[in-house]
């Protein structure tokens, strides 16, 4: 059954060929300001259709040897609903072993050439990520309908919710 919906409905589950990947919009809240502070947090247009990500975080009490990170998907279907994923776990050992959570791993591995999270814990420097694009390539593994999502980012650390980022990108048929 799933073959045959596979053969009659192939718009629906994107080829690589044809699509574009750009990030819409991003939205960062620091939840313990305390403890970080947001510097930068926007989009910046690098050419037509070719939309970079930009963040800057500002750790105020280093060095961090305890991070949580919660990950969730979210597609637009009159206003953001739940989409597939939402999982929850230590991103220290998460990062020893980046194979162990493929989702998360898809997710990281756009922003780590771009960023300087690409070690383990302990953190004690600002968090940046610097001009992170989306390519169609890196989301073969993982097969996206045409449309509007966002991936919700939730940090936490010593186990105390700290920032969560909100990135908004979209899915459109190349034209």
């Amino acid at each position: 059954m799933i073959l045959l919906y596979l053969v009659l409905v192939p718009s629906t589950f994107p080829n690589v060929d044809g699509l574009k990947l750009r990030f819409t919009n991003v939205k960062c809240e620091d939840l313990s300001p305390d403890f970080c502070r947001f510097q930068k947090c926007r989009l910046a247009v690098i050419k037509r259709d070719v939309i970079a990500l930009n963040i800057d975080v500002k750790l105020l009490k280093v060095p961090v040897n305890n991070v949580t990170v919660n990950l969730s998907f979210y597609k637009k279907a009159s206003g953001y609903r739940p989409f597939l994923y939402n999982i929850t776990h230590d991103f220290c050992s998460f990062m020893q072993n980046r194979k162990r959570i493929m989702l998360a791993k898809i997710v990281l591995d756009v922003l780590l050439k771009k960023s300087n999270i690409n070690h383990t814990c302990p953190y004690d420097h600002n968090i940046i990520v610097d001009n992170a694009i989306l390519h169609e390539s890196q989301f073969q593994l993982l097969p996206l309908p045409r449309g509007d999502y966002m991936v919700q980012v939730k940090v936490a650390a010593y186990n105390d919710w700290k920032a969560l980022v909100r990135i908004y990108f979209g899915i459109y048929q190349d034209l």
